[in-house]
Parts: C-alpha cells; sequence; structure tokens
C-alpha cells in the first residue's frame, strides 16, 4: 500500500544530525548520510547494493549477482561490470570523518559479503516490527500488536526497491508485497478484535479499493461495516464485489464471503460477538501464524 494510508516516517532514533547511513529500500532506494541524500550511480550499481541489501552477512557468488541482475540472458560485460559496480559502491559507502562506521563491502573465495555495520535500513525495522506484532497478537497483547503493525505500515512507503529491475528483485517485491498484506490483514482483524469497527472501515475501504480482489479484506470490511449499524452498505459492499468478479471472472465470489453475506442477510446476532471474526474463514486463524523470518538476512524465499 502507498498513498494516503502510508505516510513517510523516518527511521527510528533518526534525527538527522549523524554520519550514520540509512537505506530506504521501501519505495524507491535512498540512501543517506545524515541530512545528504547519496547519489548511488547507475540502475545496475543501484540493483546491486539492494540485492547485497537483501543478503546482509552473506557471501552472493559473481554468477549469484549475474543470475540477480539479469537472470539467464545477460551481457558478455556482466562479470566487469559487477566488479566496476562494486568499487564504486564501496567509494560511497565508506567509513567519512563524521564518525559513521559505514559499509564494508567484501571479497573471500565464496563472493562478495556487506557488512552494514551501524548502519539502519528501513526493511530490517519493519520485518522487527511486524515480527513482534505478530508474535504479541499470538500472546493476547492485542493493544500493544496493534501499536507494532501499526509502526510497521506506516514506514512501507511503496514497492520494494520500486523502479530497479532484475530478477530476483522482481521476486523479492512480489514476496514482500504479499507478506506485507497478510500482517496488514492481521491489523485490521485486530481492530474488530478491539471492537473499533467505526476505526477499521476507512482503513478497509481503502485495501478493498487498491486490492478488489483480495477477498479477506473485504470480508473485514463488510462484517466492520455491520458492526458500525451500515449493515445497508455492507450488503452494497458484497453487491458490488459480486458484480465485479462475476463479470471480469465469471466465477462467484468465494465460500467465505457468500456465507458471510448470508449471515448479515439474516441478521445473525452472533456476527456481533468478538469471536465470530473466526467462525467463518480458515484463514483467520492461519493469519495469527507468520511466515518464517529469517533474522540475519531478513530475505526472502528467493535471496
Amino acid at each position: 500500500m502507498s498513498g494516503v494510508l502510508l505516510r513517510e516516517r523516518g527511521f527510528k532514533g533518526g534525527d538527522g544530525s549523524t554520519s550514520r547511513l540509512r537505506f530506504r529500500l521501501l519505495g524507491p532506494l535512498q540512501t543517506n548520510r545524515g541530512t545528504k541524500a547519496l547519489e548511488l550511480g547507475p540502475p545496475k550499481q543501484r540493483a546491486l547494493l539492494a540485492v547485497l541489501l537483501l543478503r546482509p552477512g552473506l557471501e552472493t557468488g559473481v554468477d549469484q549477482l549475474i543470475e540477480a541482475l539479469w537472470g539467464e540472458d545477460y551481457p558478455a560485460y556482466a562479470k566487469n561490470l559487477i566488479q566496476k559496480s562494486v568499487s564504486g559502491l564501496r567509494g560511497l559507502l565508506s567509513a567519512d570523518e563524521g564518525g559513521g562506521r559505514g559499509v564494508f563491502l567484501e571479497w573471500s573465495s565464496g563472493g562478495y559479503r556487506m557488512d552494514i555495520g551501524d548502519s539502519e535500513v528501513d526493511l530490517y525495522e519493519y520485518e522487527r516490527l511486524a515480527a513482534a506484532g505478530i508474535a504479541a497478537a499470538r500472546k493476547g497483547e492485542i493493544l500493544r500488536a496493534v501499536g507494532l503493525l501499526e509502526e510497521a505500515r506506516v514506514m512501507s512507503t511503496g514497492p520494494l526497491v520500486e523502479g530497479l529491475e532484475g530478477p530476483m528483485l522482481e521476486r523479492e517485491r512480489l514476496y514482500r508485497q504479499e507478506r506485507f498484506l497478510a500482517d496488514m490483514e492481521v491489523r485490521a482483524e485486530l481492530e474488530l478484535e478491539l471492537g473499533r469497527h467505526r476505526n477499521a472501515v476507512p482503513y478497509l475501504y481503502y485495501a478493498v479499493d487498491k486490492y478488489p480482489l483480495r477477498e479477506r479484506f473485504l470480508w473485514l470490511l463488510m462484517l466492520a461495516l455491520y458492526r458500525s449499524d451500515r449493515g445497508n452498505e455492507a450488503l452494497t459492499v458484497y453487491s458490488d464485489q459480486r458484480a465485479r468478479v462475476v463479470q471480469e471472472l465469471g466465477v462467484e465470489p468465494g465460500s467465505a464471503l457468500r456465507a458471510l453475506h448470508a449471515r448479515l442477510l439474516l441478521q445473525d446476532p452472533q456476527l456481533m460477538v468478538m469471536s465470530a471474526l473466526r467462525q467463518d474463514s480458515g484463514a483467520a486463524e492461519d493469519a495469527f501464524v507468520p511466515t518464517p523470518r529469517l533474522p540475519l538476512a531478513r530475505r526472502g524465499p528467493f535471496g
């Protein structure tokens, strides 16, 4: 998600007065040293930096980097360009006189390895906040979970390294987007668990408009509207969605949506009970079980 719901937010503790490096991977790739934005060079050098930031502390061979940046159809000069880009990044990201430790980009027998030192990376912070929020939700600490997931949400200002190309980056972009949406589904569920149905409605309307075929958001919106004394509106939302999927896909809405719609027509009083959130969709239970996260590299399944 981006736009209105995703306000720009600085890194935790970052006041712009330090020479520490800060990397933004969510949205267009950006690197700052204090308040100064660094010029990161041509697109392939920027893409190489993104790949290495997605694999901190891990050795990445030249062949792996070629596959990550070009895939099977790579140019004859690919290795030379990688070496040139590495040299450029070393000079750009090394420590300076201001006291920042900088980034170390080393070569070993296994490939290149990046040590980010004391630098900050927004994706790592997002992963930390989201994982802590999911863990809090599983322990029943719902208010804390909502706060953590909200902090994570506002950090995600756009797709992963938006605008940069490369097979690995495209796969990672898809993976991170799916994880973000799964986290945000949990965020909406928790609002309903807290009884804050009216708070959830605008958030869910935005999500449904941006991802109209993601039925879990629609399911939650219908329930939030019903619990906010807007039952007729909930039925209208379903009717509009049914018309859309029948016209565009030639199918009916999913079983969870159809079941909720039937209960809305009956004005089932159990829909006002908080536990009703888990009665119509098995996915609701699964939403509280996060995909395992890899704490060292914070990488997806394709890294």
